[in-house]
């Protein structure tokens, strides 16, 4: 399979077309529904559901006993016996104290199923968001999917598996009721059933219109969240306060939500009139029932006893299927929302099959980039095109080149986080598409200018280089040496151990040079043959980064890295330099070749260094 189809395969597949939320899809996803209830949390799921039962049943034999109890009373009235009331009464008590037992049970297993379902299904939206290919993110069709699926993952599954449990106990109930209905008088069962079809209808049809809602709705919350960020996130607060910028952004933020509300109140009216339509339907044909039930009365077809009993039930049944209604109109409106989530999940097994398996080689004596071209899915014009190079191990390999030359593109290339369109990159002559990119990407170690800053500890921030040496602390001081970090990571109130970044509590902030340091102590801990530094020393002063690039060929003895710089003053010493424009290689060579040809790379080497020159005149 060509790279091309594979990155086909990695990001159309995920974002082919959503499948119709057509109702004779339910039965398929209350099934899934309930197999994720059932692998997350088996013990609590079988609780629940005989509770539910047992709670259903319960409703049945309390109605049967206060038939028997009203039927003793009247008769105690007539011969004066009240003591024949005491045996059933106090049955009906005794159930009536288990079904709230078992009502009280089922809440709080139902409480801790929808926890661990929820963790369960989260867990598989992390899977997808964390193996699936890079390029998925330049996407924003991507964006809104996950959104959905990692939203509706935390509650749609539980509320499912919950729903069902719900149907399972109305089911029970109306059983029960409906059996007893049908002693007292079947013409009573077939009414009441009857009635609430409207109303089942109706609860449909909202549930179509909240989904719908929602899909419609999901682009821009993204954007709002997205300007929640700007206007409360602390690496803007700077700028935002600066420019005057709280109004203006505000003003977006608020025309959203306004956008939103107007669109939640058309939503809300139409639902409204369903069921309102719903009701009266169901509402007369209830009535119809009650005056059937009088009619018997009057005209002695039915003795009071059981007209007692006949209306107590036609009251619970009516109870449970107002329940049944409610639950199946949420186990639909949930189903909806739960094919987002399933529709993201299935796509793993996919994903796993595509990849390749082949085990890479530690490292490499060479590394050859032959022809390759690459273009984003956002844009049309590419961002490389034909471009080829080789890094040797033991070279330090410069690029340069100007703004959107497509040197960070290169970069995620050769760490083996995008495939390219076209082209090869091998290692030793073998192409690493073959090779399991994970295990491959181990041997790659990567700092990018946009490096992330972990809010963890100064100690765990090293150990994210390579997560298996946490433990490895002479390692992780030995890495924040090299980097210049060790010295102020020391002096910190605990030392390595101190929570860097102002979002929690006893958390250390760090400059924007010092948490570049501590970045690139993460790549030296890492410890791999093949270094990638983009920009690695954009937040240092002057006199930290010529001495970090003095000691870098000491550092990576023996390693192939990559360096990508703005500034000539650091690359020149490199053993070659790579030009990049527009996407190609313009031209290559060290230094001094690279001057002597008078191309552009002596154009910007020049109009940088005449900038220092004219400082200091």
């Amino acid at each position: 399979m060509s790279e091309q189809a594979k990155k086909t395969l990695s990001v159309e597949q995920l974002l082919r077309p959503e499948p119709s939320r057509r109702l004779r899809r339910l039965p398929r996803l209350v099934a899934r529904a309930m197999s994720l209830a059932w692998h997350a949390a088996p013990r609590e799921l079988v609780t629940s559901g005989a509770l539910q039962m047992a709670a259903g049943g319960g409703v049945a034999v309390q109605l049967l006993a206060g038939r028997e109890v009203l039927q003793r009373v009247l008769e105690s009235g007539e011969q004066g016996s009240f003591a024949a009331v005491l045996p059933v009464l106090a049955l009906l008590a005794v159930v009536t104290a288990l079904v709230t037992f078992a009502n009280l049970g089922r809440i709080e297993q139902q409480r801790i199923l929808s926890e661990l379902v929820g963790r369960y299904s989260v867990n598989q939206v992390l899977e997808v968001a964390t193996s699936v290919d890079l390029l998925a993110y330049e996407r924003p069709d991507f964006h809104d999917r996950l959104q959905r699926a990692q939203l509706n993952a935390q509650m749609r599954p539980a509320q499912m598996a919950t729903g069902v449990l719900g149907v399972i106990s109305a089911l029970s109930a109306i059983v029960g009721i409906g059996a007893a209905l049908l002693f007292l008088q079947p013409v009573f069962l077939a009414l009441v059933l009857a009635a609430y079809l409207p109303a089942w209808y109706a609860t449909t049809r909202a549930s179509k219109l909240v989904y719908r809602f929602s899909v419609e709705q999901t682009e821009r919350d993204r954007r709002r969240a997205y300007l929640f960020r700007l206007l409360s996130g602390k690496e803007q607060a700077k700028e935002i306060r600066a420019f005057g910028l709280a109004g203006f952004l505000r003003e977006r933020h608020d025309r959203l939500y306004d956008e939103k509300i107007a669109d939640l109140r058309t939503m809300a009216r139409r639902r409204l009139r369903l069921g309102l339509l719903g009701g009266l339907a169901t509402s007369s044909l209830t009535a119809a029932t009650i005056a059937v039930l009088v009619w018997f009365v009057t005209t002695e077809r039915i003795s009071l006893a059981s007209a007692g009993a006949a209306v107590g039930a036609i009251v619970l049944l009516g109870q449970r299927l107002r329940g049944l209604s409610s639950s199946t109109g949420s186990l639909y409106e949930s189903s909806l929302f739960l094919e987002d989530f399933t529709t993201f999940v299935e796509w793993v097994p996919e994903l796993i099959a595509a990849q390749p398996t082949a085990e890479p080689p530690e490292g490499f004596s060479t590394l050859t980039v032959d022809d390759v071209a690459f273009t984003y899915p956002s844009r049309e014009v590419p961002s490389l095109r034909g471009v080829s190079l080789q890094v040797r191990a033991g070279e330090i390999i410069a690029l340069v080149g100007e703004n959107g030359s497509g040197k960070t593109t290169l970069a995620k290339l050769l760490a083996g986080l995008y495939a390219p369109d076209r082209g090869t990159i091998r290692w030793d002559g073998v192409d690493t598409a073959g090779y399991d990119q994970d295990r491959l990407r181990a041997s790659v170690a990567v700092i990018f200018q946009d490096f992330v800053q972990y809010y963890l500890t100064a100690r765990e921030n090293i150990a994210m280089g390579r997560h298996e040496h946490y433990d490895d602390m002479d390692r992780i001081v030995q890495a924040a040496r090299q980097a210049g970090a060790h010295e102020y990571l020391e002096s910190l109130d605990k030392g390595y151990e101190t929570r860097l970044g102002p979002e929690f509590f006893g958390g250390s902030d760090l400059s924007v040079g010092q948490w570049q340091r501590v970045a690139l102590a993460r790549a030296f801990f890492r410890d791999a043959p093949f270094i990638i530094l983009d920009e690695p020393t954009a937040a240092l002063d002057p006199r930290a980064e010529s001495e970090l690039f003095d000691s870098i060929r000491t550092l990576c003895a023996g390693r192939a890295v990559l360096l990508i710089s703005h500034r000539f003053s650091s690359v020149r010493s490199a053993d070659r330099i790579y030009v990049l424009r527009d996407g190609e290689v313009a031209e290559h060579g060290t230094h001094s070749d690279l001057m002597v040809a008078d191309g552009l790379y002596a154009e910007l080497f020049k109009l940088q260094a005449s900038a220092y020159v004219e400082a200091q005149a």
